[in-house]
């Protein structure tokens, strides 16, 4: 199977979620709906997948008077095609790197030096590298609120919705006082992040929030 491509991996991972989301395979008119596309290109895509190995069609028996009905569900295949941007073995020396990075650090509480540290890091390269130094970054700006106005609890249990929390990076900015041209090239690296984080397969979510409470914690005593 090739590479998929970003609008095939957007679905794939969308469908995921609905299918973990109702336990059952799906008609593909759900899927439109669910997604807010044609049941057209619904089933299009859902066909297209199947090619590659990903999903795969069933029929099943109506209720009552009519022809049986299609519906999809993945394969064991289609969440290792989500993960497979997460190589282990890149992702534990992203890990250790980073850590021995921020532990070596000693100005990491400063407003500007964080900033500048999150606007050079390329897009380019392994997703999960970008992925974990954003993450990285979210959790310092936690400790920088948390010096100035007292305790943050991170909650526990399940996994950060690190998408959602990089709304922080407007604290940052505010903290930094930031050019206008750093501004922009935080964004870029904000809206990349989102957008890879809304991508990501459930467990790669839980790898990148482990990372990012641990960040959390060490950040403690760095500085």
């Amino acid at each position: 199977m090739g590479a998929l491509t970003r609008r095939q991996r957007e679905f794939l991972a969308a469908f995921l979620r609905l299918y973990r989301r109702w336990r059952r395979p799906l008609h593909y008119g759900v899927v439109a709906r669910a997604l807010h596309v044609g049941r057209a290109t619904a089933y299009e895509m859902l066909a297209l997948l199947e090619q590659l190995g990903l999903v795969e069609r069933r029929y099943e028996s109506p209720t009552g008077p009519g022809r049986p009905r299609v519906v999809f569900r993945p394969t064991a295949q289609a969440r290792r095609a989500l993960s497979s941007m997460w190589d282990m073995a890149t992702w534990r020396n992203t890990q250790s790197r980073l850590l021995q990075e921020l532990r070596g650090w000693q100005t990491w509480l400063d407003p500007s030096a964080l900033l500048q540290w999150l606007v050079s890091s390329p897009l380019e390269g392994p997703v999960s590298e970008g992925m974990a130094r954003m993450a990285a970054g979210l959790m310092l700006v936690f400790r920088l609120l948390q010096r100035g106005e007292g305790p943050l609890v991170i909650p526990r249990g399940r996994s950060l919705d690190l998408g959602a929390l990089a709304g922080l990076s407007a604290a940052l900015v505010a903290l930094s006082r930031a050019e206008p041209h750093q501004v922009r090239a935080l964004m870029e690296r904000i809206r990349w992040f989102q957008e890879q984080w809304d991508r990501l397969d459930p467990l790669d979510r839980h790898r990148l929030s482990r990372f990012a409470y641990r960040i959390f914690r060490e950040a403690g005593g760095l500085g």
